[in-house]
């Protein structure tokens, strides 16, 4: 493969970031209407009857999740492969990355998964239905800390890179610590069915929905411009 199209690969894996993100809110927002998402202590009956009402918006929606997980991957490629370059070599933080993409293209693609399991069957039982849809919560966004190995793994590379032009500048990487800090606490909504640490609260959804989010954008910037200084 010649440099310039694998740059043009490249180019379109940074764009992959964010048309994740894009794709993810379309199908779990704007189609399933899982946003703003039911209280951890909504009546059983009430989420029994959302999965049996809403269950071809629920099934579109969940479809368009998991191909957001496809999308994501070129995009945590990209990011093993410069911090690769960073290390010299494929390393521990170049393998962390990608092992972390890894872990959160499966936190995208089974709880939505369990979500189609509930909205196949709309008339299963309540509780195997309110079973499935506690499933998927706790997973979708507990599971968060697979995912924290990506913004780890460019805060290592960008605090370790001391070439004159890198792909991370230093401040990326306090930028990459903030986004854990800020998603972190979600792993209090295991405790929790209610109040802002609940999987529908400020600190379990709302907080780590917009870190979690602009954290592609922020880091799709900085692929997209070491791509293009490659190019000169």
């Amino acid at each position: 493969m010649n440099a310039a199209t694998r740059s043009r690969i490249e180019l379109l894996a940074s764009y992959c970031g964010p048309g994740y993100v894009v794709i993810v809110l379309l199908g779990f927002w704007a189609v399933a209407g899982f946003v703003p998402p039911p209280s951890p202590s909504t009546d059983i009956q009430l989420i029994a009857g959302v999965f049996r009402s809403d269950y071809t918006r629920i099934r579109i929606g969940m479809l368009l999740v998991m191909w957001s997980a496809v999308i994501f991957l070129p995009f945590a490629a990209l990011i093993s492969r410069l911090l690769a370059r960073i290390e010299g070599s494929f390393g521990v933080l170049s393998g962390t990355a990608l092992l972390g993409g890894a872990g959160n293209m499966v936190l995208t693609f089974y709880p939505a998964i369990w979500w189609l399991a509930a909205a196949y069957r709309p008339d299963r039982p309540p509780e195997l239905v309110y079973a499935f849809n506690d499933w998927a919560w706790l997973q979708f966004i507990g599971g968060v800390s697979i995912y924290d190995a990506l913004p780890l793994s460019v805060a290592v590379a960008a605090f370790c890179d001391a070439s004159a032009k890198p792909v991370f500048p230093r401040w990326a990487g306090y930028f990459n610590l903030l986004v854990v800090a800020l998603i972190v606490p979600d792993q209090l909504l295991f405790f929790f069915h209610g109040g802002p640490f609940a999987w529908s609260g400020l600190f379990g959804f709302w907080i780590p929905l917009v870190a979690f989010s602009s954290w592609f954008f922020v880091n799709f910037a900085f692929l997209r411009n070491a791509i293009l200084r490659e190019r000169c």
